[in-house]
């Protein structure tokens, strides 16, 4: 039994590289073919479908060998000398997929079908790999363990290794020793998996461990085992698991989609939040699965379809109560705004991890439960038969994303696919008491049917976005819409929740509107001097102190449209406009067209949804100008515009006389950091300035010497308020527009002797030091913006 729990800690550590291989992936290819939706879900169906293919081909072997460990130990050695090359691998699929895309819209829904080639291509050998492990352990524990056990104990191990590795990989590994020192860390890991596994084949493979330890398997094993053969030829019993397999598996990814989602919008979507997530339904699925085990050396004479329902009526209580806990968790927040938390990433990021916990947990306890329970009477408890049963379970999983990512989730809202979700499991109550043998009554065949009947219809059918859409999860601050009325919304896997928060001012007889999106702050349309109306008309007026030319623009990031309304009034012919999420440009025309002027009508107007970054890698366009204005470094994601590569690649798609105009935050930003984004920059860029617009931070980049400001060009700027349409708006600036040159902080050479008083670090695609340090700003005091201006101004005087 001491090598059955080696085999144990064997598997928990390979769990454990797995999960940091899939984070790897997922990252290095959302920089291939973008961050958009559509390709992620492509990438974790691609996953799923390799793990799939490799628990039917682990099956089949499973049945013949007489050497599972050994074939273990062999598929993690070449899983992890595959990723050894994938650096490499990922920078060719990149190129060949820069070809394969030429000519193509670059968010065109063709480019879904090379994203499938290419990334079966790279992720094939891995995932298969790691699919056919499972089922050659369970095998290697024949006589050890009942199946029930078997499978309950490598499952658990498992994914509780997975639980760490995403946990310790968000919060520790990549942020210290960056995506490649991550990857060769867990290579090192599946290595020495390999070797300890090798040893194990080497001295006592499974032929002389089953002789040896059977003889003193514990009295429930040999009972439960009795009871397994008993049920071996009960196909009621094998077709139910199977059904149920596939069924939970769908519902495992629909909810994983949608919980990671909704908590995305209560406890923020930084790369933390995500780890955060991640690690919670990891645990939660380990936890239930080893609650199996125990149940099952506790209850030996339970039957398959006993233990089936009584999973089935703890999932749907738990996915159920869930439905109860997001308007707690949000007035949980406004309590913690109330009471002035202290300025502690870490503090509040265990604050942020209690309702995380609560509300991911005990659905993902009851599926961990539920799958070595089917898994159990899916294969007639034959420890060399589970492997048909595992791909069945993976093709529930991919079922799951596509059906929740692509349709559920634009359709209803991820709200409702708990609902979904529940009432699947209560057709599958009614499917496990109708599959009952003879003998049952009614009672025990549909009791907890009829009581998850009552459940779901008393559950909550909708969100209360009134306190979802507020996030005071970020600064742990009350916002100024706090209350406001939800007049519109939408909701996508892109966008997240994006809403329109309106307040009536009886005073001026007006309505007052915010924009946010996951209850972040985008902008609004109050037209006053001390709004963010300045600030948004500032990021657009700024560069024309710079431009030589006015032929073709491109803007990242809509908000409400005001900036890119003042970049098309500024004088382009062309504009093109790129978001990430057609429901912001959506609702920002429907709500926001008394201050973006219909922009999106506009003539020479055109809108792409992908990420920036992905767009800029597809198109043949060359710019003037290229304005970004992300909402926020610190989501997930958002930093790739921030680091070395993204600035190559802008430098690429600017005209010679060209410039770059980026947001960034000072409010919630370390000076650290600042450094690191000015750094960044100027590595692509020989002239960089900084404005201070409002209360934010705005980056002019060129390479041009024709990008310094002159007469003609602060003329051009001083002619915009003869524009009938921008009047209202220069109105905002009592001394004349010509006041934004007073936003310029630094000069070029000025910024090189800032960059030069001491030693930065990029930010790249391998380190992602924005990504992983930004969020620790959120807990900085909102001072930190006046000091971060006084630095800043420190170096003008130089």
């Amino acid at each position: 039994m001491k090598k059955l729990n080696v085999l144990f800690g064997v598997f928990f550590c390979s769990g454990f590289a797995a999960l940091a291989y899939q984070i790897y992936f997922a990252k290095k290819l959302a920089l291939v073919f973008g961050s958009q939706s559509s390709a992620t879900y492509t990438v974790l169906a691609i996953y799923m479908g390799g793990m799939a293919l490799g628990a039917a081909i682990g099956a089949r072997i499973a049945r013949s060998t007489t050497r599972p460990v050994h074939l273990y130990a062999i598929a993690e050695l070449i899983v992890a000398l595959y990723c050894l090359f994938t650096p490499g691998i990922f920078s060719l699929a990149h190129d060949a997929y820069l070809v394969a895309a030429d000519g193509i819209r670059p968010d065109s829904s063709r480019l879904v079908l090379y994203q499938i080639l290419l990334g079966s291509l790279v992720l094939a050998v891995p995932t298969i790999l790691m699919g056919l492990t499972f089922p050659l352990l369970v095998r290697a524990a024949s006589n050890l363990r009942s199946c029930l056990g078997s499978i309950a104990g490598f499952y658990s191990s498992n994914t509780f290794g997975a639980a760490v590795g995403a946990l310790l990989a968000g919060y520790v590994l990549i942020p210290a020793i960056g995506m490649n020192g991550t990857l060769w860390l867990s290579t090192a890991l599946d290595v020495l998996v390999a070797m300890v596994a090798f040893y194990i084949a080497g001295k006592d493979e499974v032929d002389s461990l089953d002789t040896a330890v059977a003889p003193v398997a514990t009295v429930a094993t040999v009972a439960n085992e009795a009871v397994v053969a008993n049920k071996a030829d009960d196909d009621s019993a094998r077709r139910l698991g199977l059904l149920v397999l596939f069924a939970v598996g769908a519902i495992t990814l629909m909810m994983e989609v949608s919980t990671i989602h909704m908590l995305a919008v209560v406890i923020g979507n930084s790369a933390y939040a995500f780890s955060l997530m991640l690690s919670c339904f990891l645990g939660g699925l380990a936890l239930g699965g080893r609650f199996a085990g125990r149940q099952a050396e506790k209850h030996v004479h339970a039957t398959h379809h006993q233990r089936i329902r009584d999973g089935l009526s703890l999932l749907m209580f738990c996915i159920l109560g869930s439905t109860f806990l997001w308007t707690a968790a949000s007035v949980y927040f406004i309590m913690l705004a109330q009471m002035h938390v202290a300025h502690s990433f870490w503090l509040r990021e265990l604050l942020r991890a209690i309702p995380a916990a609560v509300i991911i947990i005990p659905p993902a306890f009851a599926i961990g439960a539920l799958y070595p329970v089917s898994m159990a009477a899916a294969s007639g408890g034959r420890h060399d038969d589970i492997g048909f049963p595992s791909a069945i379970n993976t093709l529930g999983n991919i079922v799951g994303v596509l059906l929740a990512g692509f349709i559920l989730l634009p359709v209803i809202g991820g709200f409702q696919i708990a609902l979904v979700c529940a009432a699947i499991v209560f057709v599958l109550l009614l499917a496990t008491g109708a599959s009952m043998m003879p003998g049952w009554s009614m009672i025990q065949r549909y009791g907890a049917s009829a009581i998850s009947l009552v459940f779901l219809l008393i559950a909550p059918k909708q969100l209360d976005l009134k306190l979802i859409a507020t996030g005071t999860n970020v600064y742990f601050h009350l916002p100024y819409y706090l209350g406001w009325d939800v007049t519109d919304h939408a909701e996508s896997a892109d966008g997240g929740i994006t809403a329109v928060m309106t307040h009536h001012d009886e005073k001026t007889n007006t309505d007052h509107k915010t924009l946010t999106t996951n209850g972040k702050f985008q902008g609004n349309n109050i037209m006053s001097d001390h709004s963010e109306m300045g600030p948004q008309l500032g990021y657009g007026l700024a560069p024309m102190r710079h431009l030589s030319n006015y032929d073709r623009a491109l803007v990242i990031g809509y908000g409400t449209g005001v900036t890119s309304m003042v970049v098309h009034e500024s004088g382009f012919k062309n504009l093109d406009v790129v978001d990430l999420s057609k429901d912001v440009v959506d609702i920002a025309n429907r709500n926001f067209a008394d201050v973006n002027q219909n922009v999106g009508k506009a003539p020479g107007v055109a809108f792409y949804y992908t990420d920036g970054r992905n767009y800029l890698s597809l198109t043949k366009n060359r710019y003037d100008l290229i304005s970004i204005q992300v909402t926020s470094i610190w989501f997930a994601g958002a930093a790739s515009l921030y680091n070395r590569e993204f600035y190559q690649l802008a430098a690429s798609r600017l005209k010679d006389d060209g410039v770059l105009k980026q947001w960034f935050q000072l409010n919630h930003m370390s000076k650290a950091n600042i450094h690191v984004i000015l750094s960044s920059a100027a590595a692509s860029f020989r002239h960089v300035w900084v404005y201070v617009v409002g209360s934010q931070g705005a980056i002019i980049a060129s390479n041009s010497d024709h990008a310094f400001p002159s007469d003609d060009k602060n003329a051009r700027l001083i002619s915009m308020a003869d524009n009938k349409i921008m009047k209202p708006y220069i109105d905002l600036y009592p001394k004349g527009v010509d006041t934004i040159k007073e936003s310029l902080i630094l000069q070029p050479d000025q910024v090189r002797r800032m960059l030069a008083s001491h030693a930065t670090a990029l930010s790249d695609d391998n380190n992602l030091l924005l990504e992983y340090s930004t969020p620790k700003g959120n807990a900085l005091h909102d001072a930190e913006f006046r000091d971060n201006l006084d630095y800043l101004k420190k170096f003008a005087s130089l």
